[in-house]
């Protein structure tokens, strides 16, 4: 299911529900997503019930952050339409 969209600068943004609940868990995962070459910007909205990660890419797709981000220890599912 794609979910995602274009921003004006021509980048996709990638729509995920997490379970990135705490400064600690972003502490983890961010380094991960800022050395991940094709992304340009990422966002964790924690306030939100569905821990809801967005990143903008002009490469990667969401198979590859859902990846990036278990192989880190976290859950990560694309978020339906």
């Amino acid at each position: 299911m794609n979910t995602s969209f274009m921003t004006d600068t021509g980048l996709e943004v990638l729509v995920f529900r997490t379970n990135i609940r705490f400064k600690k868990d972003l502490q983890l995962i961010g380094p991960v997503l800022d050395k991940q070459p094709g992304i340009q910007r990422w966002t964790v909205d924690r306030e939100d019930s569905d821990k809801v990660l967005r990143i903008e890419t002009n490469s990667l797709l969401a198979r590859d952050v859902i990846q990036l981000v278990t192989h880190a220890g976290f859950d990560c599912e694309e978020l339906p339409e």
